[in-house]
């Protein structure tokens, strides 16, 4: 009888392709980020890129110095109570959450018409008119406004200083990027 149980389960294991060679599946293609920032620009992408992709967060500390601070619009200050004292750790640990709520995050940041950056100073200081989009389930809010960032080069690598937030000058007012990290801070 035992006998008859193994050449039955052989016949069956035979007969479920189990054996049979499949197609290999497509890698899952790395996140974009330049391991090697040597430029404000490619600094700048990866600000993009650690919001945008999640897989990103294990690096995306490493793009601040350590005494950064993230100054939030004085409008947002009065109109949200935001009395926050921003730093590195909850940059992260806002951009962890936010990714832990969200499904997707769009990041635009485009140079303002009539205002150039100042690459001869130390630091650096570069100003973008920005578009933050999140998307969670149907729900899509957007943040608007502009950026003063200011990059220094640290051990070859540009990493962020300072970053001032402000309201736009468009009539329709949206929230800011200020208000998107006070709303998903820890």
């Amino acid at each position: 009888m035992r006998k008859y149980v193994q050449i039955l389960v052989l016949i069956l294991l035979c007969g479920c392709d189990i054996f049979t060679l499949r197609e290999a599946e497509e890698p899952v293609k790395p996140p974009t980020w330049y391991n090697f920032y040597t430029t404000w620009q490619l600094a700048l992408e990866n600000l993009e890129y650690g919001y945008e992709d999640e897989r990103n967060l294990v690096k995306f500390s490493d793009l601040f110095m350590p005494n950064f601070r993230f100054h939030f619009s004085a409008q947002d200050i009065n109109d949200y109570g935001i009395n926050l004292d921003w730093n590195r750790d909850l940059e992260r640990d806002m951009l962890y959450n936010l990714h832990n709520l969200a499904d997707s995050i769009f990041v635009e940041l485009n140079l303002i018409q009539g205002q150039s950056d100042d690459v001869q100073s130390t630091p650096v200081r570069l100003y973008r008119s920005y578009k933050v989009t999140v998307v969670r389930g149907s729900e899509k809010n957007i943040y608007e406004g502009k950026t003063e960032i200011q990059m220094q080069q640290e051990s070859g690598f540009w990493r962020i200083l300072n970053w001032y937030d402000y309201r736009s000058d468009s009539p329709s007012v949206r929230p800011t990027w200020g208000k998107l990290k006070h709303e998903y801070a820890v």
